[in-house]
């Protein structure tokens, strides 16, 4: 949600942008793309040809990675282009820039969803999450933020000035609370939720292997123990890292259109920015490369171990839906 001056023609004066950040800003914007490409296109292509990967939560992975892709394909060097070397019609650029990350809060909200309802309702994940579904999910995370988006073109082109101050603080109102807000608090109580299911989970099973007072019971106790770490770990990542990335740009939004007397530095403003491109490229590394079975993956593709491509086996096989983040 790129946040530039522009006067009343809405051209995007890229010298008057370029004087107000220093050089370190747009290198760092070029190495958060660099790591947006390096680390979305390596699981992208890990899910797409590697049919162990073909599990209901890595089709949300993959969602996720191609809108965080795009992050860094066409966001990040547009955005540089505008802003260093030519002049650009600010209005409809934000939009294009607000889609692209959208749609990458929406896939998050849903892979959110979809780890609730495994962890939350394990005996009828199966039967729920279906191929239909998830597609319909999938879908509705690209959809909803493409509309959303393309609302603002009702009244973009209006000649009347006033009219459209006002309708886009009514809008940037209900997008920074439908993008920014709920999302934070949606994902904090959803999560919260997890943690408590999990241990509650934890605890029955130990009751269940005392009562068993067996070996192989003892092993798996030690497996659930460790898997509810690995996985509460992975949660409060993803809680913490988010809430980190977007929560400075709600506050700055919520200053701008509603008028508030907040003071915003310069610093403030490119710090924020920062953070937002950030979140796209550590999304892959804290979703993806913390799951075992693309870090599985990865070292069998580097140490050309039991590689994808020539592991029969799997070809013809209806994909495994249950998986889980540990």
């Amino acid at each position: 949600m790129e946040n530039f001056t522009f006067n009343d023609t809405t051209s995007f004066k890229a010298s008057r942008v370029s004087g107000e950040v220093g050089v370190w800003y747009w290198v760092l914007r070029g190495l958060i793309g660099l790591l947006i490409l390096a680390g979305n296109g390596p699981v992208i292509y890990l899910i797409v040809t590697c049919h162990r990967l073909h599990t209901i939560s890595n089709w949300f992975v993959l969602s996720l990675s191609l809108a965080d892709l795009f992050v860094g394909v066409f966001l990040i060097p547009v955005s540089t282009s505008c802003a260093l070397w030519t002049n650009c019609n600010i209005s409809v650029m934000k939009l294009n820039f607000d889609l692209l990350l959208f749609v990458s809060i929406a896939n998050m909200c849903a892979i959110t969803a979809d780890r609730y309802l495994s962890v939350v309702r394990p005996l009828t994940y199966l039967q729920n999450m279906t191929n239909s579904r998830v597609r319909l999910w999938i879908i509705a995370a690209w959809l909803i933020p493409i509309v959303f988006t393309l609302i603002p073109f009702t009244w973009m082109f209006s000649s009347s000035q006033n009219k459209k101050e006002n309708t886009n603080r009514i809008y940037g109102t209900v997008q920074i609370i439908t993008f920014n807000v709920l999302p934070c608090l949606t994902i904090l109580l959803v999560y919260g939720h997890i943690f408590h299911i999990s241990h509650k989970h934890a605890r029955q099973i130990r009751a269940f292997t005392v009562k068993l007072n067996s070996e192989d019971s003892e092993m798996l106790t030690r497996r659930q123990i460790k898997q509810e770490k690995s996985a509460t770990r992975v949660f409060g990542m993803v809680v913490i890292f988010f809430l980190f990335c977007w929560m400075l740009s709600a506050y700055r939004h919520f200053c701008d259109y509603l008028k508030l007397p907040c003071h915003i530095s310069s610093g403030t403003v490119s710090a924020s920015r920062l953070l937002m491109l950030l979140n796209s490229a550590i999304n892959p590394f804290i979703y993806a490369f913390l799951k075992e079975d693309i870090k599985k993956e990865v070292k069998r593709r580097l140490f050309r171990r039991n590689s994808c491509v020539n592991d029969a086996s799997f070809y013809g096989r209806r994909p495994v839906i249950a998986d889980s983040y540990t």
